[in-house]
């Protein structure tokens, strides 16, 4: 860690240096102790609600007074009205707040001023107690005398007594009866309305008999100094400190921010500072720290050894308690970033919850960072980060850049607009505790954010891996780069992928609306990712009722193991986490943390949720998940792909129901086209792959004679014969009672009721009617695994793999498709067709004919005809699809238009890998193919 931190410092002089907003000093130049930030500047917006009376020297005719402006009135109210709440509350609450003091009592405490006080709790009981024990036995000299000493250089840094004056602002709890004048000064004051008098309740000194001191909120002192309440000094203070110390331990930044905004909310329960106050105080803090860090000097000199100091000891601490050997692990396992942490049990009108674990500890940060205030300026704005803010996350995130660090705080500030927004240079919205339980994930290249989340349990940054599936989709960041948004390249494409999505989805909800169909319905079983809702639909009105029988009767052991062997065969964790698309339904520029650029796509689409989808959760539970690709869409083709492995006479209508359940996602509104298309792809690779090892070859035939057995006595019990084949025909499985439906959409134009129809609808939902977004009319390309496929197809029986390469390359739909150029030729594949074909050989063994939509797979020799010629030709007859592929070698090395001219047993994937690096921006030079599972 000293290394990292080291390298660090003296990486760049503008990461040092990167100055607070009112200085303007070269970076090199600039230091922090002659250069700090202008606190009247920063809260200049006070100036738009009160208008003070000059004030040059605090004489007793001066002090004190103003007028409050039309523009201020209603925000002075609020401010006096929260004052009185809170302050009454906590006067008459007789109950301890943590396990000891009441509210009152903890207020008097942090009164001190004395940061060891203050923040003895904030890293729960055991490391607090390690971090008191080392300030009091002089093993944290250096950590002392940043924040805990008398005079210590960060905490004692930023003075706000010339803001005090020049603001001039009377404090709540003035009255004639104890003060000889209320906030009116003998009507000196304009108050516009407001009262010369709140209701403050005052608390009355506390000796505490643990330790024998005696705490005072020393109302006196403040009215005869004279002291002024905007902003407050002891919440400067204690925000001061409590960053501080969060920059030194930014492993519980939450928690520790959190105890200084509770100390700063305790000038309110006293009665002597009101909200505005408070949250100037914070902004002082955050301009104090920022200063500090951005000197280079007193970064390298006693920021940065500090922090080293701090964490030695506290490692050697919790290792000899037994509490681990290193910090992260002391913090887990005592719970100080969770509910044995920093907790308190108040509430207020502004902190509604107790805090009692990190996340309500940020909620409770958050709220006091507006106080419940409307807002006075412009919301939606763009966020603003303050200069040299980012610094301030060094130790946090000490691997990111100045740039991804700021990008952290963007995206965890609160939104534009509250009171102070419009002076404070972007301090008002920087919500720390939020910001450091931040985990960044960043590209393979570690350059772009593909998403940030808060309130995790330590500040983090994982890089994203790639595996073979985020590979093969590799071409999807041609036309989105994750963590920055739409490319140029990509801008048509996404178009369309977005009309399909409100098309598709929008025309489902209307006609489920109005009665026309239940899609909607099946679209939330199939969301269930249980293959037996679903599967069984493919195979007819009575063998589906067999299998779905089978399968939950628990009479297919072998079947179903085998099918949840396939669903594991293909996981798109990786892939979605690289490509962080946002879904359909969400802000799609403000996403995970991070501002998109939709470069003129819109924002939000017009999706149509679906109410029993919604009921579920579902909508919500997704939002923060990637779409591309769709992994209920793999799971589903794992599925499809593995049963049509070993139940092959069903292999069209099964691969065109996974279809459907892949489509139905859009119906939902939680995917795009191309997420399916991805999904396609990702799940035949994962069955096909699976299958190139002998044990799972083994699991397949075991299944599959298992299945048949089962399916045939079934058949011979009813009477519908004694072979499958002949059940088929006998309960009309693959025409009237087979699989139909009658949806229909802007892609599938045509009700599926027959084998050519399953195979339109299936071909269709490949390209989703994208344009070609690469060259078309290129040699086929056949992944080496897509055989295995096929082995179990009756009808094939007979063809060696070289043969079923050429029903696969003579049945693969046109190359240049979206997805197609990294797909390594999986985007290409047509199952649906492959499965239905006959196949003519001539008397070589050459396939010279390729007929699709037969309602079984066959194969013939015609002893008397032809070799196909060189170039093949395909033609729609019906549904039905013709081609006449080459009878050369498997490969056919420089024969333009040959379709077998590339093949997956000697393919290379440099087209694969080449899209796949566009999203890193690296350069190859030799890729060489490899299987991964």
């Amino acid at each position: 860690m000293k290394k990292a931190l080291k390298l660090i410092s003296a990486s760049a002089l503008a990461l040092a240096a990167l100055l607070p907003a009112t200085a303007a000093q070269a970076a090199t130049s600039y230091s922090s102790d002659t250069n700090k930030p202008d606190v009247v500047s920063l809260l200049g917006e006070y100036n738009n609600w009160w208008t003070p009376k000059s004030n040059t020297s605090n004489a007793s005719s001066d002090v004190y007074r103003g007028n409050v402006s039309d523009a201020g009135k209603s925000v002075l109210s609020k401010n006096d009205t929260l004052t009185e709440t809170i302050n009454n509350k906590a006067a008459t609450d007789t109950a301890t707040v943590d396990g000891t003091h009441t509210q009152a009592q903890r207020a008097l405490i942090d009164a001190d001023q004395n940061a060891t006080e203050t923040f003895s709790d904030a890293l729960g009981p055991i490391l607090s107690k390690f971090l008191t024990d080392g300030l009091s036995n002089g093993s944290l000299p250096k950590t002392s005398s940043l924040l805990f000493a008398s005079k210590a250089s960060v905490t004692s840094y930023l003075s706000t007594g010339a803001a005090k004056q020049y603001f001039n602002y009377p404090r709540p709890f003035f009255t004639v009866a104890e003060d000889g004048q209320n906030r009116s000064m003998n009507g000196e004051n304009n108050l516009n309305g407001l009262k010369a008098e709140l209701g403050i309740d005052r608390i009355a000194d506390w000796t505490d008999s643990s330790t024998g001191l005696t705490h005072s909120a020393s109302y006196a002192s403040m009215f005869g100094a004279p002291s002024q309440a905007f902003p407050s000094g002891h919440t400067t203070y204690a925000y001061s400190a409590g960053i501080g110390l969060a920059t030194l331990l930014p492993e519980l930044g939450p928690e520790i921010v959190t105890r200084a905004s509770e100390a700063g909310n305790n000038r309110i329960v006293l009665g002597v500072h009101y909200p505005l106050d408070v949250m100037g105080g914070r902004i002082n803090g955050e301009a104090a720290n920022t200063a500090r860090w951005s000197d280079e000097a007193f970064r390298s000199d006693q920021l940065l050894p500090a922090r080293q100091e701090l964490v030695d000891y506290m490692t050697a601490q919790c290792k000899a308690a037994g509490y681990g050997d290193t910090l992260q692990s002391c913090i887990d396992k005592t719970g100080a970033n969770g509910s044995a942490g920093y907790t308190n049990t108040f509430t207020d009108a502004v902190s509604t919850t107790p805090v009692t674990d990190r996340a309500s500890a940020i909620a409770a940060y958050t709220s006091r960072m507006t106080y419940g205030f409307d807002k006075t300026g412009t919301s939606g704005k763009a966020a603003v980060v303050p200069d040299g803010a980012e610094n301030l996350l060094l130790t946090a995130f000490p691997s990111l850049s100045d740039a991804q660090r700021r990008t952290i705080l963007a995206q965890s500030e609160i939104e534009s607009g509250y009171p102070f927004d419009s002076s404070s240079n972007g301090y008002e919205r920087l919500n720390l505790a939020k910001a450091y339980s931040a985990k960044v994930t960043l590209s393979a290249d570690k350059q772009d954010i593909l998403s940030i989340t808060f309130g995790n349990s330590q500040p983090s940054v994982v890089v994203s891996s790639t595996d073979a599936i985020t590979g093969l989709l590799a071409d999807f960041g041609t036309y989105w780069k994750a963590g920055v948004g739409v490319t140029e390249a990509g801008k048509s494409v996404l178009s369309h992928d977005d009309d399909l999505t409100v098309s598709i989805n929008n025309k489902a909800a209307k006609e489920s609306a109005n009665g026309s169909n239940d899609q909607q319905a099946r679209a939330v079983v199939d969301a269930e990712m249980n293959s037996e809702k679903t599967l069984h639909d493919a195979l007819g009105t009575v063998i589906g009722g067999y299998y779905e029988d089978g399968v939950t009767s628990g009479k297919l052991p072998k079947t179903s193991a085998y099918l949840s062997d396939m669903s594991a065969s293909a996981s798109t964790g990786k892939a979605k986490t690289a490509f962080s698309h946002p879904r359909p339904y969400v802000d799609r520029i403000n996403y995970n943390g991070t501002t998109l650029n939709l470069n003129g796509l819109q924002q939000t689409l017009g999706i149509s949720k679906v109410a029993a989808y919604e009921q579920q959760g579902q909508y919500d539970g997704l939002a923060s998940s990637g779409s591309f690709p769709s992994g209920h869409t793999t799971f589903a083709f794992t599925q499809g792909a593995g049963l049509a492995s070993i139940l092959p006479e069903f292999g069209t209508q099964i691969m065109t129901r996974v279809s459907e359940a892949g489509n139905n996602r859009i119906v939902l509104g939680v995917h795009y086209p191309l997420d399916i298309m991805g999904g396609h792809i990702a799940g035949q690779y994962g069955v096909a792959t699976a299958l190139d090892d002998q044990d799972t070859q083994a699991e397949a035939s075991a299944a599959r004679e298992e299945l048949l057995a089962y399916l045939t006595a079934r058949c011979k019990a009813d009477g519908y014969g004694d072979t499958l084949e002949a059940c088929i025909s006998g309960t009309d499985a693959k025409t009237s009672k087979g699989y139909q439906n009658a949806f229909t959409d802007a892609v599938s134009t045509k009700a599926v009721s027959d084998t050519a129809s399953e195979i339109s609808a299936y071909t269709a939902r490949m390209t989703y009617g994208f344009s070609q977004t690469g060259k078309a009319g290129q040699s086929a390309v056949v992944p080496a695994a897509a055989v295995n496929l096929l082995r179990k197809v009756p009808g094939y029986s007979s063809l060696n793999d070289k043969q079923l390469t050429q029903v696969l390359a003579s049945t693969e739909i046109d190359s240049g498709y979206p997805l197609d150029a990294s797909s390594e030729g999986w985007g290409r594949i047509n199952l649906a067709a492959a499965y239905s074909a006959k196949v003519t050989l001539n008397t070589k063994g050459d396939v010279v004919k390729v007929t699709t939509g037969q309602t079984k797979a066959s194969v013939e020799t015609q002893s008397d005809a032809p070799q196909g010629p060189k170039n093949p030709t395909a033609a729609s007859n019906g549904g039905a699809k013709t081609s006449t592929p080459s009878g050369n070698a498997q490969k056919v090395s420089g024969q333009s238009g040959d379709p077998l001219a590339t093949t997956g047993a000697d393919s290379a994937v440099f087209i694969a890998a080449a899209a796949l690096l566009l999203l890193s921006g690296a350069v190859v030079t030799l890729l060489v193919r490899r299987h991964q599972r």
